[in-house]
């Protein structure tokens, strides 16, 4: 598997570097640092542990990327493509491919297709996008891990946790209406370059509030103080949109029933408050799992594993999922990793 991904990635590299020789460098060093990873992951058997490294580095490069370099005199500055500003304007975006559509100006289709491929990741690994490829988790996964022990309780997902999904609805309908990504000028709490930022000072003043609140109560208190990824599991459109779209994934996270012990360790290390309980009897993976593998490495019993199909008529696909999800990581992160790293070292 580690010489097949390192292979599959380093193809990637070669294609989408071209004859830029130090990128490509940077390029298959990040491959190899990915397929590493994948090497890990197979050999120890546990999912979570070296999944979430490479998930926090992540996160640490497009930050760099996103928000640090942008205040340094680099040459290429450019943030990376930002996924979660797509989804609350999803109806902007197929009304801007219909309007290219009718026009017949392909130049405005060609670069409006990025959500398309977007797309395909979710009908392979679902909403495990967001538990390995997505560089906002990573962050929110980073400080959910600082505290030793959970310093207030969360473990049972309740009715607040479909939350997302009308805030999602919210946002695509004001976001139409008004032809702006609306929950990028409220509510991204990435948005400390004031790119977005109003010129009224009143209106300056409210967004630095609420950008503020979503940053230090969603993405910092919060997950220091539970344990748990609340911005991901309370807040993101787009992880409610791929629990949602997510459902036509062939991959699923299956407690088999006749194994379960009931112990309740899947539900309380469980980051995304996504494991049902029916009176501490019977549990059951909800719709907004993302594939983390958490709950697959604490189970005493093995009675949780990633598989195609229904429980009892299952397919354990558990390494394919791996390896196609190592792939969209490092195929993805490759896009910006790379150049960061050439940056850091004053070769950009």
């Amino acid at each position: 598997m580690f010489v097949v991904l390192f292979a599959a990635l380093s193809a990637f590299s070669f294609i989408s570097a071209g004859s830029d020789r130090p990128l490509f460098c940077a390029k298959l060093i990040w491959s190899l640092a990915v397929s590493f990873f994948g090497f890990l992951i197979y050999r120890s058997g546990a999912i979570s542990k070296y999944r979430s490294i490479l998930f926090i580095l992540i996160a640490f490069f497009f930050f760099l990327g996103f928000n640090l370099f942008r205040f340094f005199s680099f040459a290429d500055a450019t943030p990376p493509y930002c996924h979660i500003a797509q989804v609350p304007t999803l109806l902007n975006f197929i009304y801007s491919q219909y309007l290219a559509l009718t026009s017949g100006d392909w130049r405005i289709w060609g670069p409006l297709t990025l959500g398309f491929a977007w797309l395909l990741i979710i009908f392979t690994i679902g909403q495990g996008i967001c538990s390995w490829v997505c560089f906002y988790g990573g962050i929110d996964e980073a400080f959910s891990k600082v505290a030793k022990k959970q310093l207030i309780r969360l473990n049972r997902p309740g009715p607040w946790r479909d939350f997302p999904i009308a805030f999602l609805i919210f946002l695509l309908i004001v976001s139409f209406l008004q032809g702006l990504p609306f929950f990028c000028n409220w509510f991204c709490p990435f948005k400390l370059t004031e790119a977005f930022w109003s010129n009224y000072p009143v209106i300056r003043i409210v967004q630095a509030v609420l950008f503020w609140t979503v940053l230090t109560v969603f993405l910092i208190a919060f997950p220091i103080l539970t344990k748990k990824r609340t911005f991901c599991s309370l807040i993101c459109p787009f992880g409610a949109f791929v629990s949602l779209c997510g459902k036509v994934s062939p991959y699923r996270v299956i407690i088999n029933k006749e194994k379960c012990i009931a112990c309740g360790r899947c539900q309380n290390v469980c980051p995304m408050l996504a494991i049902e309980d029916k009176n501490s009897k019977e549990y059951k993976i909800s719709h907004f799992c993302n594939r983390c593998g958490k709950c697959i490495d604490v189970c005493p019993g093995g009675a949780i594993n990633i598989l195609t199909g229904r429980a009892g008529q299952a397919i354990d696909t558990r390494d394919i999922f791996i390896f196609l999800s190592l792939l969209l990581t490092g195929v993805i992160s490759g896009t910006f990793v790379p150049r960061i790293l050439l940056q850091l070292i004053g070769m950009r």
